[in-house]
């Protein structure tokens, strides 16, 4: 019996031990279940509603609409210019005269017969003569069909000029506009009166409104462009705008109204899925990830469009970035529960 005895014991402690395991796991896990999961801060920020403006940029260059060449209208010798380089010019404002070739030829021939004269006689009328051709001296003024800025002169004073010789050339600078570059592929999507933003690196802080003037019908097969007209708008007086200055235009191809708009950090681009997505934070403040079409796109700001986004919902800005789905997460560092 005693051997018998020692075999039920040992099967009582076997099954006492098991047990006491059993409890125990069955306490850990009762722990790791009653326990909180660790939170993850993030920042996020509400969706909200706004109008998404749908953009192309392209470079280009100012050119101005007025410009002429201004022409002597006689032969003769520039006997006085008033005008360089650079210097701005008024309405009728002189910008030389011209003595002409024929009374040029006048007062030589009168100067010669005074050196050829010998006689008092002949040297009084030689006199005479080159006082008459002093007096009925031709001379033309040139003046500014308009007010603008010269370009470029090509004459000095005393030289001799043929009819319809180029003097100089003047700019209206009220006439400068934006010649803007634009992508073969964008061209139909440009029309006339489509609002712009001209920018330029000369100027940092000025944006110029403009409108599209004119889709111009030639296209450079070389840059594979075409020239869009920009007619820069308002004040342009004191940013002393010039021919050939180099900027970038932002051209406004539509507005969508209502559009849901988060900041870019928010969108989340896998280039291997060719897939967008962002990461929302659920009212009971666990992460999600919804995939979502992008729009028009600011520098801050981004388009979304999505059959589950909802203003008013809080999408994450930082931490976004591989965190797995039902992660909990703090908001800007506080519990958004």
């Amino acid at each position: 019996m005693k051997p018998q005895f020692n075999i039920h014991l040992a099967i009582i402690a076997v099954l006492m031990f098991t047990l006491a395991g059993c409890a125990k796991h069955g306490s850990e896990e009762e722990k790791e279940q009653e326990s909180p999961k660790a939170l993850v801060a993030v920042r996020a920020v509400p969706i909200t509603l706004g109008d998404a403006v749908q953009t192309i940029t392209v470079t280009g260059r100012t050119d101005v609409l007025r410009r002429q060449k201004v022409l002597s209208p006689v032969a003769g010798t520039i006997t006085m210019l008033n005008v360089l380089e650079g210097s701005p010019v008024d309405l009728h404002q002189v910008l030389a005269t011209i003595l002409t070739r024929e009374s040029q030829s006048a007062i030589a021939g009168a100067e010669a017969l005074g050196r050829l004269a010998q006689t008092p006689e002949q040297k009084s009328e030689a006199g005479r003569a080159l006082q008459l051709a002093k007096k009925t001296e031709n001379t033309v003024a040139v003046t500014a069909p308009f007010g603008g800025v010269v370009a470029s002169r090509n004459v000095n004073p005393g030289e001799l000029v043929a009819e319809n010789a180029e003097l100089c050339t003047i700019l209206d600078l009220a006439s400068v506009v934006f010649m803007a570059e634009v992508p073969m592929r964008e061209v139909s999507r440009i029309h006339s009166g489509m609002t712009a933003g001209v920018h330029f690196a000369s100027m940092e802080g000025n944006v110029l409104a403009a409108v599209v003037d004119a889709v111009l019908p030639k296209t450079d097969m070389q840059s594979q462009t075409t020239l869009v007209r920009l007619r820069l708008k308002g004040n342009r007086g004191s940013l002393r705008l010039r021919p050939d200055m180099g900027g970038t235009a932002d051209i406004v191809t539509g507005v969508h109204k209502d559009a849901f708009l988060v900041p870019r950090s928010a969108v989340l681009r896998d280039d291997e899925k060719n897939a967008t997505s962002i990461v929302i934070v659920t009212p009971d403040s666990l992460a999600l990830s919804v995939p979502v079409e992008v729009g028009a796109s600011t520098d801050s700001t981004v388009e979304v469009l999505g059959a589950d986004l909802k203003s008013g919902m809080n999408v994450i800005t930082e931490g976004n970035y591989a965190i797995p789905d039902s992660t909990r997460v703090i908001m800007n560092g506080r519990d958004s529960r």
